[in-house]
C-alpha cells in the first residue's frame, strides 16, 4: 500500500516557506502541537483542514499527500507487463500476479482492464468457463466508472462473449446495441460475435465501412501525389518529380478496381441498385474524376476526355432523381473539376 507522507510533506513545505510550527499553527488555527504531531506522524489534519493545509501552501492535493500519480502508474504498467509474460504459458499465475496487485490498488481500471483480458484469453482460447459471472461482473465495473471510450467499447465486446457462453444470446445483444456505429465498432461486433441474421446484417455494413475507408485511402493517397509538386521541399530517395502523377494515377485506378469489383452487377441490372451505399456512387464518379485530371497532367487527352465522359455518365444514371436534383448534385461535380484544373468540362 502507497505510504502516506503528508506529515513529512507539511514539514517539507513549512521550511521552504521558511516559517515555525508556531507560525504555521497560527494561520491554520490550531495548536503548535497539532503541527508537531503531524509532522512526526503520530496524527493526521482532519479531512476539513487538508483543503485549507493545501491552499495556503499553494500546491495540489496530489503534492500535499506526496502522492505521484506517474510512478504509481509506472508501477501499475510494471506489474502488468511481468503479468503478461507468463499469460500463454501459465495463465493461471498471470490473473493471480493481477487480483494480488488489485489488492493493493482496488478499483484500479488498468488492472482491472488486464484481468479482464486474461479471463477472455482464458476462455477463447482454454476453454475456462469457471470465471464467466465474475467476467460479467467485472466487465459491468468498467462500464459503468470508466470514461475511457475505447477502453469501455473494448470491455463490452468481451461482457457479450462471456453472455453468449453462458447461453444469453439476447442479453450479449443487447450489450453490443449499445455500442457506436461509427468506425464500424458495433457492425464489426454484431459479425464476429453474433449468429443468423444479425451476423449477416453487422458483417454486410462492416464490409461497406471497411470499403469506404479503403476507398478513401485510395483516393487521399492518389490527392497526395496529385498536388505534390506544389511542395518544393519534398524529397523522396525513390520518386522524381516526374513520378508524382503516374503514383497518383495508380491509386486512382487501385480505389476505382476495388469499387467496381463490389458493383452489384450479379443481381441488378439496373445501374442505380447496383451499389451497397448512396456514397459509393459518389466514390464511382470521383475516381473517373481523378483519373481525367492524371490523364491530362500526362497530356493524355482523350483518355482525360473519355474519363470525363464516364464520370458525367454515371451522376447522371445513378441517382434516379437526377434531373429533378441536377443543379444539386452539380454543384460538387463541378466544384472538383475546377479544383483538379478541369474546369473546361464544366457543363
Amino acid at each position: 500500500m502507497t505510504n502516506i507522507n503528508i506529515g513529512n510533506k507539511i514539514r517539507e513545505l513549512r521550511k521552504k516557506k521558511g516559517i515555525t510550527q508556531d507560525v504555521l499553527a497560527s494561520v491554520l488555527s490550531v495548536s503548535p502541537q497539532a503541527v508537531s504531531k503531524w509532522e512526526s506522524g503520530l496524527t493526521y489534519p482532519d479531512m476539513e483542514m487538508i483543503p485549507v493545509i493545501a491552499g495556503y501552501f499553494e500546491v495540489s492535493l496530489d503534492i500535499l499527500f506526496d502522492y505521484d500519480v506517474r510512478e504509481m502508474k509506472l508501477k501499475i504498467q510494471k506489474i502488468i507487463d511481468n503479468a503478461m509474460k507468463c499469460l500463454y504459458d501459465n495463465t493461471p499465475k498471470c490473473i493471480e500476479i493481477i487480483k494480488t496487485a488489485l489488492c493493493e490498488y482496488p478499483g484500479n481500471e488498468e488492472l482491472m482492464t488486464a484481468l479482464l483480458d486474461a479471463y477472455e484469453y482464458d476462455l477463447r482460447d482454454k476453454g475456462n468457463t469457471s470465471q464467466l459471472d465474475e467476467m460479467i461482473e467485472l466487465s459491468q465495473k468498467i462500464i459503468t466508472e470508466s470514461t475511457d471510450f475505447i477502453r469501455v467499447c473494448n470491455v463490452k465486446d468481451i461482457q457479450a462473449a462471456a453472455y453468449l457462453k453462458k447461453g444469453e444470446y439476447e442479453k450479449a445483444k443487447s450489450v453490443l446495441e449499445t455500442l457506436p456505429r461509427e468506425y464500424n465498432i458495433r457492425d464489426w461486433a454484431f459479425a464476429f460475435r453474433l449468429s443468423g441474421r444479425d451476423k449477416l446484417d453487422g458483417a454486410t455494413w462492416s464490409r461497406c465501412c471497411h470499403l469506404q475507408d479503403l476507398y478513401q485511402a485510395c483516393l487521399e493517397e492518389g490527392n497526395a501525389w496529385f498536388f505534390m509538386d506544389q511542395y518544393s521541399d519534398v524529397k523522396f530517395r525513390d520518386y522524381t518529380p516526374d513520378e508524382y502523377i503516374p503514383m497518383a494515377l495508380k491509386c486512382y485506378k487501385q480505389g476505382l478496381r476495388v469499387l467496381t469489383t463490389f458493383l452489384l452487377t450479379d443481381y441488378y441490372d439496373d445501374p442505380t441498385e447496383q451499389y451497397l451505399w448512396d456514397g459509393m456512387k459518389t466514390f464511382h464518379w470521383i475516381f473517373h474524376q481523378r483519373i481525367a485530371a492524371c490523364h491530362k497532367k500526362l497530356g493524355n487527352m482523350d483518355e482525360c476526355e473519355k474519363s470525363i465522359a464516364e464520370a458525367y455518365r454515371l451522376i447522371s444514371v445513378v441517382w434516379k432523381d437526377f434531373e429533378e436534383n441536377k443543379e444539386e448534385y452539380m454543384k460538387y461535380f463541378n466544384q472538383y473539376l475546377t479544383e483538379y484544373d478541369l474546369a473546361e468540362y464544366i457543363k
